[in-house]
């Protein structure tokens, strides 16, 4: 779950900076952060399904 919060954490970063993927700012920055993010969040998904699944 923890995963999921610093994931969006790091996505608002970038949304609060002004350069993110997700409005369209395709730099190299931008791209880190976002995918970055995205992971984190993926991750943390992933985490979950397994927890309620028993895995």
């Amino acid at each position: 779950m923890t995963d999921i919060f610093w994931g969006g954490a790091i996505i608002a970063i970038g949304l609060f900076m002004g350069g993110s993927v997700f409005l369209g700012e395709f730099s190299v920055w931008s791209v880190l952060f976002d995918g970055l993010g995205v992971f984190f969040v993926a991750r943390g998904v992933i985490a979950l399904v397994r927890q309620r699944s028993g895995s």
